[in-house]
């Protein structure tokens, strides 16, 4: 085996002991997790899963906690030719704290892969120095259209981009409500995020319905779009923005207005603003509530058993992320994480959250079967899972 492979198999060796002095508080967080190799008698190549992150924000410990309860579960299997490791690197919640805390993980050979479970401001910079080192980056979260590089890059991103829009709203509107007429609301407030859902149902045409865009000015409220667009009370109205402000300001203008169609968002929208006042509102998502999920009832299960609460939005996802990984690496042998991505790319894996499958040509993440959308609904101040995108429209 390579010298770092042997590095990784020396009994008793403490990963990451040589960057103690001098690498100040990354290795102080960039622990070895409770989770880390029961290897017993077998001796098995040792991997180091490294979750990028902000331990300060808000859905971060969700991911940790889905990685470490995956972490644990493989290395407790008989049957597994690697041991996992799991280790954290804090971002700190910017984009230049995720260049820097990249290029160290892309300087320490025993970093096998990294678990990018930070934001769309800060995922990104991650990529330049992970890329020159050829270091595999999982994208869980993020879905800035600045991914749609993935494939000049070592990044994979586990869900679809902005690119495609909010997949469950897409088949929502198309395959339940099924309205004559859909009006997306452009908010210019936040002009390049609604773009792209903006293009993907005007330009590419992907609702079934007539479509018409209301575009309301950053300094401008939605009272007169809302007036316009409930002169039609049965018209469909699709929120293309990603202010939870600004989705709670037009949420109250339609309700004002007299609008009586369905209304529709993406998880962008999700704070507790919009949350106060968007009483069914249906929103789409890239994470699934694993306790309400029936395709998810035993890791939710399991979760609980291990963490004493229910898992939080990503728990799943990130559970997903380091399985798909420990997939890849049991396979690349020697070569490591220079191989991994390639050996990700060969052949769907099916995880619990949905189909990891990219295209041949462009890498995107395949969005037309199981592929993690996730339809929740506005009710009493939360939001409450429904179904998943796949089973919208099905008869039951």
């Amino acid at each position: 085996p390579s010298p770092t492979r042997r590095r990784l198999l020396t009994a008793g060796a403490a990963l990451g002991v040589t960057a103690a002095a001098g690498t100040g508080a990354w290795w102080q967080w960039g622990r070895r997790s409770g989770a880390s190799a029961n290897t017993g008698s077998a001796r098995r190549p040792r991997h180091v899963v490294s979750l990028l992150g902000s331990p300060d924000e808000p859905f971060f410990t969700a991911h940790e906690r889905g990685a470490h309860l995956a972490v644990e579960q493989h290395n407790q299997d008989a049957r597994r030719t690697v041991d996992l490791v799991l280790h954290m690197a804090d971002d700190r919640g910017t984009a230049a704290g995720s260049a820097e805390a990249a290029a160290r993980l892309a300087a320490d050979p025993d970093v096998s892969v990294v678990i990018a479970a930070g934001t769309n401001a800060t995922v990104p910079a991650a990529l330049p120095p992970c890329t020159k080192a050829r270091l595999t980056v999982l994208v869980t979260r993020a879905d800035t259209e600045e991914l749609n590089v993935v494939s000049t890059t070592t990044a994979l991103v586990l869900r679809s981009t902005r690119t495609s829009g909010p997949p469950a709203v897409l088949r929502y509107l198309n395959r339940v409500v099924k309205p004559a007429r859909t009006v997306i609301v452009h908010d210019l407030a936040t002009e390049a995020e609604s773009l792209p859902t903006v293009r993907i149902t005007t330009v590419h045409d992907k609702l079934h319905s007539e479509t018409a865009v209301e575009e309301v000015s950053a300094d401008e409220d939605f009272t007169k779009a809302a007036r316009r667009i409930a002169a039609r009370p049965r018209d469909a109205v699709l929120f293309a923005g990603v202010s939870p402000d600004r989705a709670a300001a037009c949420a109250r203008a339609l309700r004002n207005a007299g609008h009586q169609g369905a209304r529709v968002a993406g998880e962008h929208v999700l704070g507790a603003p919009f949350l106060a006042v968007g009483e069914d509102w249906r929103i789409g998502t890239g994470y699934t509530d694993a306790s309400a999920d029936p395709r998810t009832k035993a890791f939710a299960a399991a979760f609980r058993a291990r963490h004493e609460r229910a898992p939080g939005p990503w728990a799943a996802e990130a559970y997903d992320a380091v399985r798909f990984a420990a997939h890849g690496l049991a396979s690349v042998g020697d070569d490591g994480r220079s191989a991994l991505r390639s050996e990700l790319l060969r052949r769907p894996w099916q995880g619990i959250t949905r189909l990891m499958s990219f295209d041949a040509t462009s890498q995107y993440f395949g969005v037309e079967d199981d592929s993690g959308g996730f339809l929740f609904r506005v009710n009493g101040g939360a939001a409450r899972f429904v179904t998943r995108s796949d089973d919208l429209g099905k008869k039951t």
